[in-house]
């Protein structure tokens, strides 16, 4: 029919040199299946232009535009395929890189990244395992290749905080490659929420629009998830209870009160490091409380967005702000409260052995630094991060929300790991060696160095002759004989 219409219509010959023709159901095997294709194509008439055709027979699933459709298993064996390919990829990447930075890049840009498309279009649960596996290659490539392969010789408790440096963003101090069967949880949820509300937004009847809805999602009760039966619906049902049960979100009721308009970032930094105790460990200062992330109802996803045509504007003004629904998270929202209460990443600080490592972990989180002065004379910034009115700290605004009351605040944001996401273009002297990318992974960790365990064990003295090397190189960058930082900001001024 599609051959026919594009000939009459528009004189275009469709020439489709392959086609899959897929069975649902259990009540055929590929076999029986093949044979009634094949049947069909012989005594039906309008099917003779199909005959031609290598058709590919499955009662298992197909591939549309990249996605797996079937049944669970054969979902499941697809996905694995593909994370194998990455893989793959990681083990060549590996084997051909020796810039430090570009591996790093292409880990968290390329390979890391990939399967993105199949986590927003696939069910969670059937590639959670999957994705997992990948993880677990990207981290150990990245420890690989940060330490030579040293790596083998931490304890567990080094190798825990490894992984969440790794995986956590930038302003909290980490690499910044966030684990993919994390934010596949997200992609999920965010893309199969937002069709239900597009449904919706175009199923209205007051609308000249065809009923999306009828037409997508046939014999589907869109307003009540309790009665969905379609495998895609029911796996958002899932993804919406994974999201209550386990990472701290809840869903919105009038009775909640109104909800957040953007989920706070907190900033990880180490526990506290006094009062160790017999097992190693310390007893860290409770953290604050994660603010829940306000997940709408899945029964509003499709009623409130038919009804986004016809509000009255002047009304929902007047509507108080906890009966107001809240709007959908966006997959990124969803991915930062995610990996705040990502569960690998759970009870990895407050070991003894990891003082150092929790030190830099809270150096290179984000700072934040007033910018305003004191004086006009305090700082050469007062020309940009000019000084507010004074502002009598006894006296009492008249009215504290109006934005005149308000006390302008400027600040520097310095994110030190930030400059690990420049794509720009590498020159000879900002290239990462081998030997310069395992000094700086290894001490960002808090791990010692590997090109100088073997000073620090046969306690080589510097030329300072007064210490020896130590492992983490602590020496190498202050000794003043040495001259170490006094040639490491020569370098930087140089490439600046």
């Amino acid at each position: 029919e599609l051959k026919l219409i594009l000939k009459q219509d528009l004189d275009l010959d469709l020439d489709v040199p392959k086609f899959n023709c897929f069975f649902p159901g259990n009540r055929l095997n590929d076999d029986q299946a093949r044979e009634l294709f094949k049947n069909t194509l012989a005594h039906r008439q309008s099917f003779l232009d199909l005959a031609t055709m290598d058709a590919g027979v499955s009662t298992q699933g197909l591939r549309v535009a990249g996605v797996p459709i079937g049944v669970e298993a054969w979902v499941t064996k697809f996905v694995e395929e593909k994370i194998q390919d990455v893989i793959v990829d990681v083990g060549k990447i590996d084997h051909v890189l020796t810039d430090g930075i570009l591996h790093y890049q292409m880990l968290r840009f390329c390979q890391n990244t990939r399967p993105g498309f199949l986590t927003r279009n696939t069910p969670t649960p059937l590639i959670s395992e999957s994705l997992g596996r990948l993880d677990s290659v990207i981290l150990e490539s990245m420890c690989t290749k940060g330490t030579g392969g040293t790596h083998t010789d931490w304890t567990s408790e080094q190798r825990s905080f490894a992984n969440m440096k790794l995986q956590l963003p930038h302003h909290r101090g980490g690499y910044g490659i966030t684990p993919v069967a994390g934010s596949g949880i997200s992609a999920f949820y965010a893309s199969s929420a937002s069709l239900v509300r597009w449904l919706g937004l175009h199923s209205n009847a007051q609308q000249d629009l065809v009923n999306l809805a009828a037409v997508w999602a046939p014999g589907q009760n869109l307003s009540n998830p309790d009665v969905w039966t379609a495998p895609l619906l029911q796996a958002l049902k899932c993804s919406h209870a994974l999201l209550l049960a386990e990472y701290e979100c809840v869903e919105w009721g009038p009775a909640a009160g109104p909800a957040p308009s953007a989920a706070p970032v907190a900033i990880a930094g180490p526990v506290d490091t006094q009062n160790p105790t017999a097992g190693g460990t310390r007893h860290g200062k409770p953290p604050s409380a994660l603010s829940p992330l306000v997940l709408p109802p899945l029964s509003m996803l499709f009623e409130s967005s038919q009804g986004e045509g016809r509000r009255n504007s002047s009304a929902e003004e007047q509507q108080p702000d906890g009966e107001r629904p809240p709007a959908d998270p966006s997959q990124r929202t969803i991915t930062a409260h995610l990996m705040q209460c990502w569960k690998d990443h759970q009870d990895v600080l407050g070991h003894i052995a990891l003082a150092r490592s929790e030190e830099y972990l809270k150096l290179q989180s984000v700072q934040r630094i007033p910018a305003i002065p004191k004086t006009e004379s305090d700082t050469i910034f007062n020309e940009y991060f000019p000084q507010t009115d004074p502002v009598d700290p006894n006296a009492q605004p008249a009215n504290p929300a109006a934005p005149a009351e308000k006390k302008k605040i400027w600040n520097l944001n310095w994110s030190p790991l930030s400059w690990m996401a420049d794509m720009s273009a590498q020159r000879p002297v900002t290239r990462f060696s081998m030997d310069l990318w395992m000094s700086f992974f290894c001490r960002s960790m808090g791990a010692p160095i590997p090109m100088l365990q073997a000073h620090a064990m046969a306690r080589t003295r510097c030329s300072c002759k007064i210490f020896s090397l130590d492992p983490q190189g602590d020496h190498v960058l202050t000794c003043k004989k040495h001259t170490g930082a006094t040639r490491g900001h020569n370098h930087v001024m140089d490439v600046l």
